[in-house]
């Protein structure tokens, strides 16, 4: 059996990967996954704590982090507020205890660094992100550009929810969403970026060698979709996050338990704090930034 620590309460990711992990399906009885279980959980709000604790049926709350290590086989980061994930992580990556760490991986560059630093100085296992990257339709979207149905991609547009003004690091909180779409779907080679503000909303236009792909944040939406522009034909496509979302990224971290190997490299995983980055400096200046993403 894998036991699997949450650190962080206060998100709905906690209650959603809880669920997955120890509540059997109502329709076949049957576990997600008969050999995972969430076994501890911390909480910085007691009431939430302990409500997801009994909604979920996880075994222990703990009052320190340290009190997981030894109990359980690997955690799940799972803050609202990403500048608490590096300190929360490195005392698991020193015990060699395999984390996956919720979007945003990080909100500073320098945070990325120390966490990525000390992942490979202890060889340890880590990946995390937005799940929405590993949804079937931004799969399905991305194969539609790699089967060439389309031609040369000429052009690209992506919507999802994005607010600049929210109270967990602006853009970085709903940001990696789409910014890992992108990636998934169109690539990481992007060169540079162009972003402008609406109230709320914000457009960032993203540079590859021969294209553009506007991204479109947009605070308050509830349909979102991708559009791919290529010289045989146009393709849109809907994309839609559910439960099987997030099954979908707790696969990749279970496979990754199970195989030692980490589905996205170091680079691929600090590129979307890279890349958000970048979208402040590009509001702040009001100029085109370029990226070095590693590609």
């Amino acid at each position: 059996m894998i036991r699997i620590g949450i650190l962080g309460s206060d998100s709905s990711h906690a209650f959603a990967f809880a669920t997955l992990c120890n509540i059997p399906d109502t329709l076949t009885g049957q576990y997600n996954f008969p050999d995972v279980r969430i076994t501890a959980i911390y909480g910085h709000d007691k009431k939430q704590t302990e409500k997801t604790a009994l909604d979920c049926k996880i075994e222990e709350i703990v009052s320190s982090p340290d009190e997981l290590i030894g109990k359980v086989d690997a955690v799940m980061i799972l803050f609202r507020d990403g500048n608490l994930h590096t300190s929360y992580a490195i005392p698991f990556i020193k015990a060699g205890i395999p984390v996956w760490i919720d979007k945003p991986l990080t909100v500073t560059l320098e945070d990325s660094k120390i966490l990525l630093k000390e992942a490979e100085k202890h060889n340890c296992l880590i990946t995390g992100g937005s799940t929405c990257k590993y949804s079937k339709d931004v799969l399905e979207l991305k194969n539609i550009i790699n089967n060439g149905s389309v031609g040369n991609v000429l052009a690209g547009y992506i919507n999802f929810p994005g607010d600049i003004n929210s109270p967990y690091n602006g853009i970085f909180f709903y940001g990696p969403h789409i910014v890992e779409m992108l990636f998934t779907i169109f690539g990481y080679k992007v060169k540079s970026l162009t972003t402008i503000k609406r109230d709320s909303n914000i457009l960032c236009v993203a540079d590859y060698d021969t294209y553009s792909v506007v991204l479109d944040f947009t605070k308050d939406l509830d349909h979102s979709l991708c559009v791919i522009h290529g010289d045989k034909k146009s393709h849109v496509g809907e994309i839609k996050i559910d439960s099987s979302t997030y099954k979908a990224g707790l696969d990749k971290f279970i496979e990754m338990l199970d195989t030692g190997i980490m589905p996205l490299s170091p680079d691929k995983l600090s590129a979307s704090t890279k890349f958000l980055a970048a979208i402040n400096e590009s509001l702040e200046t009001e100029k085109k930034v370029y990226l070095n993403l590693g590609y």
